[in-house]
């Protein structure tokens, strides 16, 4: 069989694996199905990273290397969720024409690219650690989509890639995606780390807006430490814009703290994880016991007390 054959059977065969694949992965147990889904989300970005270099190429030939990073992102959500089992509700989605801006989101885990990636608008790039420059075919990637790398460990080198990226947005008109929170939280509750102030001084040294987006805690979807991903609806948020127009470097924890604040605020009206595992707003039993003892104790003393007043009675 020669090689054109094989590409054009695989080529054939490939959708029809692609769209049957969801299927037999939500057969299997738990612990299998999350590994298998993991090897698929993996694989998904391996295959992103290689075809986003060439993808990345032509963009440039025709002078659209500020889309690169929405075509690829969008691809790869749809590649990596599908065969998952993962939908989406986005809710504000029209928002996303609003640029340039500065992008902030919340940093979950390792599955925010397959997650994020179904809401990354156009003309914006990615601001990382520069860690990532060296990983095989994503780092080549990153760098031919413009990404800019920030070395965390050199603050004088940070300021510089943050100033250069102020002159790059100001001449493409193009905004910067970051996560404020620095890192993943991998938090068990509806809750932000503290933020970190570089998206917020950029923000105002551009007099760009804050485009805020929210994606839900997806623990009932994707669970390393129970090892579960089942798949499922998930809903993710853009919010309304901050403007930054006016503002000066002394505005800049005013503007961090009310960004978070109100990302919040979704992120709590959104969060699902009570209802999922079956719990109430009730007192939990240990908390029950520890009331009972508090109770039982003022009871007790309040019937020490009058009975010491009766005897006083008494003797009087």
């Amino acid at each position: 069989m020669s090689i054109l054959s094989t590409v054009s059977i695989a080529v054939a065969v490939a959708p029809i694996i692609f769209f049957v694949l969801p299927y037999i992965l939500a057969a299997l147990p738990q612990k299998p199905q999350f590994l298998a889904k993991c090897i698929v989300v993996l694989l998904a970005t391996v295959v992103m990273s290689v075809a986003g270099c060439f993808i990345s190429i032509v963009c440039a030939i025709l002078d659209k290397r500020y889309v690169i990073n929405y075509v690829v992102s969008r691809l790869f959500s749809f590649l990596a969720a599908k065969p998952c089992g993962v939908t989406y509700k986005i809710v504000g989605e029209e928002k996303l024409d609003t640029h340039p801006a500065i992008v902030v989101c919340n940093h979950q885990s390792s599955m925010d690219m397959m997650v994020l990636g179904r809401v990354f608008p156009k003309h914006c790039v990615v601001m990382a650690k520069k860690e990532l420059l060296y990983f095989p075919f994503l780092g080549v990637f990153m760098k031919l989509s413009n990404a800019i790398f920030i070395d965390r460990k050199n603050h004088k080198k940070a300021i510089e890639s943050t100033t250069q990226a102020v002159a790059d947005m100001k001449k493409h008109n193009s905004g910067i995606w970051i996560f404020p929170e620095g890192t993943r939280s991998r938090l068990d509750t509806a809750d932000l780390l503290p933020f970190k102030k570089g998206a917020f001084h950029l923000a105002i040294q551009a007099q760009l807006p804050i485009l805020p987006i929210v994606s839900e805690g997806y623990s009932h979807i994707y669970d390393s430490s129970k090892r579960s991903f089942p798949g499922g609806k998930l809903e993710i948020r853009v919010l309304d814009p901050i403007p930054t127009v006016g503002m000066t470097s002394e505005d800049v924890n005013a503007l961090m703290e009310k960004t978070r604040n109100v990302m919040l605020q979704h992120l709590k009206e959104m969060d699902r994880r009570p209802a999922l595992h079956g719990e109430s707003e009730s007192v939990s039993p240990n908390e029950a016991n520890a009331n009972g003892k508090t109770t039982a104790t003022s009871v007790g003393k309040e019937e020490d007390e009058t009975s010491v007043k009766k005897r006083r009675t008494l003797k009087d």
